[in-house]
This record gives C-alpha cells, sequence and structure tokens, in this order.
C-alpha cells in the first residue's frame, strides 16, 4: 500500500490541517494548513524605559525576563507582568554585551545567547554566557544585583558549515546571523537569521556544559521571514518560531511546529500564522511561553521616518495563546509547593490539574525541600495522563485517587 509503513499509513494527522487524513497513522510532516491572521493583544504598553531594544524574553521563576539589544548593558531584567514594574536589573560581571539576542532557561540555570551576527557575518567570539538561576538573589532586599564572574560560563561555538576563518560580507547579507535559541532535552538550539534566503537553519550544540563547540547543522525550514525568536511550550511538544520580513512595512510571523520527531523540529506539522506588520507589532524580537499554550511577544521601539511623517511604536509586551491553532495538547501540571493539592500556589505557575487533562499529559508531584504533596480531595487520573512521584518525594493520598 502506498504511504504504508510496516502497517502504519503515512500522512497528515493534524486535524486541524486542511489536507488532514483520518486514516493516517504515521506523521509524515505534509499538513498544509489555511491562511491564519492572529492579532497578539496588548498586555503592556509601554514597557519600562529601560527595555526600549528588548531583544529576549524568558519566563523564569513566574517572572518575565528579558535585555536589551547589542550594546546594551551586560544586564538582564526582572518584569511583573502584571504591574509593568521593573522589580530587578542583574548585572553579569566581566560579560559583555556585543550583540545579545536570546534568552534560554531549562529550569536551573539561564543562557544568553551573544551571538548576533549581522555586521559583517564574520564573528569568530560568538557564544551563549550561563549561570544559576540560584545566584540571583531575591528582589525586593536586591532591586539591584550583580552575579560574581565566579558563577558564570561560557559556551563557545562556530557553526560546522561555515568556512573558519570567517570571512567578512557587508551588512545584513549573512546566512550565518542568529537571534533565536531555545535549550531543550540537554543540547542548545539555534535557529538562524539567514539574511541571503529568508530561510531558517537549525543548528545543535549538543552540549549544555562550559567549553568550545562546533554547532551541527540540523534541518532547514523555508520561512520567507527572518527569524529572531525561538521558543519550546512548557510540557509540549510545540516550537514557536517569531520573526518579520525586512521589507517594510515589515509583516510579521509565527512559526508553530509540533508533531516531529526527535530533535528535528522541522520534520512534522508546520503551522505558519500571520501577524500585523510593523506599525503594529512594532520590531518583534522576543517570544516565551507561560505554560503549555500561551505566552509573550515584546518588541523593540520602532521608528520609522518617511518625509514629514514619523512613525513610532514604543516597546510593548503582548500576549499569545496558541489553543486554536494545534492539535493533542498535552500539559504538564507540577506540583512545586508543601501541602493540599487544592491549593494553587502549590503548582507550577498557579495551574491545579483539571478534572479531566488531555491523553498524554502529565501531573509531576515534586514538592519543595522537605515538603510534602496532600491530595485531599478525590481525584480521577485521565485515560491516557500519567502521575509522576519524583524520587525521594512525598505524595500522602487523604482523598480518594482512582484511574480511568
Amino acid at each position: 500500500m502506498p504511504g504504508a509503513i510496516d502497517g502504519q499509513v503515512a500522512g497528515c494527522t493534524d486535524s486541524r490541517a486542511n489536507n488532514y487524513n483520518p486514516l493516517a497513522t504515521l506523521n509524515n510532516g505534509s499538513c498544509t494548513y489555511d491562511v491564519t491572521f492572529y492579532s497578539p493583544p496588548e498586555k503592556v504598553n509601554p514597557i519600562t524605559d529601560s527595555l526600549l531594544e528588548s531583544s529576549g524574553l524568558q519566563m523564569a521563576g513566574n517572572y518575565l525576563w528579558s535585555f536589551n539589544d547589542g550594546g546594551g548593558q551586560a544586564a538582564i531584567y526582572r518584569i511583573d507582568t502584571i504591574t509593568n514594574t521593573l522589580l530587578q536589573r542583574v548585572y553579569l560581571t566581566g560579560a559583555t554585551n556585543k550583540d545579545w539576542e536570546d534568552i534560554a532557561f531549562d529550569g536551573t540555570y539561564f543562557y544568553i545567547g551573544d551571538f548576533g551576527n549581522n555586521a559583517n557575518g564574520a564573528r569568530t567570539d560568538l557564544k551563549i554566557y550561563k549561570f544559576p538561576y540560584s545566584a540571583i538573589p531575591d528582589y525586593i532586599a536586591n532591586p539591584m544585583a550583580i552575579i560574581p564572574a565566579s558563577q558564570i560560563e561560557e559556551i563557545n561555538f562556530i557553526y560546522s558549515d561555515q568556512v573558519q576563518p570567517p570571512q567578512p560580507v557587508h551588512a545584513d547579507s549573512t546566512k550565518f546571523d542568529c537571534e533565536a535559541m531555545l535549550v531543550d532535552n540537554g543540547k542548545i538550539h539555534l535557529f538562524t537569521k539567514d539574511w541571503l534566503t529568508l530561510n531558517t537553519t537549525h543548528y545543535e550544540i549538543q552540549s549544555l556544559a562550559a567549553g568550545s563547540y562546533t554547532a551541527i547543522k540540523i534541518d532547514t525550514l523555508a520561512t520567507n521571514f527572518l527569524v529572531t525568536a525561538a521558543d519550546k511550550a512548557q510540557g509540549q511538544r510545540i516550537v514557536s518560531l517569531l520573526g518579520y520580513q525586512n521589507i517594510f512595512p515589515a509583516n510579521h510571523f509565527m512559526y508553530l511546529l509540533s508533531g516531529y520527531g526527535a530533535d528535528s523540529f522541522f520534520n512534522g506539522n508546520k503551522r505558519k500564522i500571520d501577524l500585523p506588520d510593523a506599525t503594529i507589532m512594532g520590531q518583534a524580537e522576543g517570544i516565551t511561553f507561560r505554560n503549555g499554550t500561551y505566552g509573550y511577544i515584546s518588541n523593540e521601539k520602532f521608528v520609522r521616518s518617511a518625509g514629514p511623517f514619523t512613525l513610532t511604536v514604543t516597546q510593548k509586551l503582548r500576549s499569545f495563546d496558541i489553543s486554536n491553532f494545534v492539535s493533542g495538547l498535552a500539559i504538564v501540571y507540577t506540583f512545586t509547593g508543601n501541602g493540599n493539592w487544592n491549593l494553587a500556589s502549590n503548582w507550577s505557575n498557579n495551574i491545579i490539574p483539571p478534572a479531566i487533562v488531555t491523553s498524554g499529559s502529565e501531573i509531576i508531584i515534586d514538592p519543595a525541600g522537605g515538603g510534602q504533596c496532600i491530595l485531599n480531595i478525590p481525584y480521577t487520573l485521565s485515560q491516557g495522563a500519567s502521575l509522576i512521584v519524583k524520587a525521594g518525594k512525598n505524595f500522602i493520598i487523604q482523598g480518594n485517587l482512582t484511574q480511568q
């Protein structure tokens, strides 16, 4: 049978696609989608004036973190997304912001990518700064904090297919610029900003340890826009790429990558979402998920003059929700506090598992050190979902726990 592999039928398995095949059991990356326009709503306008060039965005510790583009201070900023309050400035001793472009967090460490390379494509000092989140003190007592150089590591790299030493080219005409990064499965994933083809190439640094590496070329995606940011949804096999076209009015786009296999990211579903242009979005260069479906987009302040007219778009924070654009969402709910199950404050991002969770979702019991999770209510674990108690952690069942 054509398309059959070991009894499986290859085809589009995404029910939201316009070529969905209900008989397909093996996703072959062939899904296509109707044109979809989405306007992420404004959440904060403007963001604090300390972030006129918000270039990277990351959720960590229930707070939003960002920094300014190249030439700014070697510092990250903690922001309250509700009040728009700048809560803390954190300076990295010994680091320089030559061209910081993206930030990632693996639950323990921050990673800051100093790998912008659009000036001439010939940087020989591409690097990623790494330091532990635990090195940042409480913001209330320390609104300005300093990370000592001893806590900061460097991950240096070159591209596997770039001639060494790199040869200079004209500004904005290299395929070895990069503004997008995420950390997943013990690896650093880079997505290039290719000025020549408007594609993006996925490279892997196959370690998180300090040192010097060759970033391995994995695959290329024809985006037809410049990729400026990337993130992976918490608890999901979903990656989002953000970017824009470099011709005014600079239409913006978001790619949602799902249903992929291994670490290739580009071999599954590839849904392109049209966003507003620069007159609305400014120059959007930061994206982060807050949970499995919801997150934020930030833009640099954008100013463009044409004759007697000047267009100014302030630095803003927008929210987005992808739940209407992807299928088969599985969510990870993590108990991180101490005490009763039904207290939202005991769960990561204050999200308690609902009565019915999506098949494939996980409930992870991981109380704070010395704490315990008390199931004080009756709860039924949905079919296809799993409950995992981390080794050495205490899970006490006072109510009833049943599984469908």
